[in-house]
């Protein structure tokens, strides 16, 4: 496992600025949510992820494929759960989420692509073994969370969900981390 010396600043900053920029919508959602109702907690959660995408490709000056992902997936489920009136459409979504997260990496390296690699080796410049063991820990993750969301989801209260929730955007923070440190193997410079 590296250092956190031996990462380069560079690829730090860029992990803070992409974390927040994936999280920060939940967190907009969590305090709304707090402050309000489920419903206009959607609504900001539907802005946000927006905004949050609008501001990722002015960072990264190309289309952020999976902020655009995860804006489409919101604003869908976020628009059917204010449209129909029920939260259990916002709560679907991580299960969606999650699911076909995990689906697509596993498909990718079915045809042997290694898809995070393509979606964040701008970011994360690695070698093609880290990112193929970085895709099977999400895979792993993803189908985790998946089920775990519906069982919440089924089996408890809305505000038991929202907690869970919360626990699940700090649990997948702190495995992103452990994942990337425990992983990261710097790619060589090309002379």
């Amino acid at each position: 496992m590296p250092s956190f010396k031996q990462i380069p600043r560079h690829i730090i900053r860029n992990l803070i600025v992409s974390g927040f920029l994936e999280f920060g919508p939940v967190i907009v959602f969590l305090a709304a949510y707090d402050l309000f109702h489920i419903y206009k907690a959607t609504l900001l959660l539907v802005i946000a992820t927006i905004i949050a995408t609008v501001i990722s490709h002015h960072l990264q000056h190309r289309l952020p494929y999976v902020g655009l992902y995860i804006a489409f997936l919101t604003t869908v489920f976020g628009y059917l759960t204010l449209w129909h009136h029920s939260p259990h459409f916002i709560q679907l979504r991580d299960t969606v989420y999650d699911a076909i997260n995990a689906s697509i990496l596993l498909l990718g390296l079915f045809f042997n692509s290694l898809l995070f690699k393509h979606a964040f080796h701008d970011v994360i410049p690695m070698t093609d073994r880290a990112w193929r063991r970085l895709t099977y820990a999400w895979i792993f993750f993803f189908f985790v969370a998946a089920s775990l969301n519906e069982y919440v989801r089924h089996t408890y209260s809305l505000d038991v969900w929202v907690v869970f929730k919360t626990s699940m955007a700090l649990v997948t923070t702190v495995v992103g981390i452990i994942f990337f440190f425990a992983l990261y193997e710097k790619q060589e410079e090309k002379i």
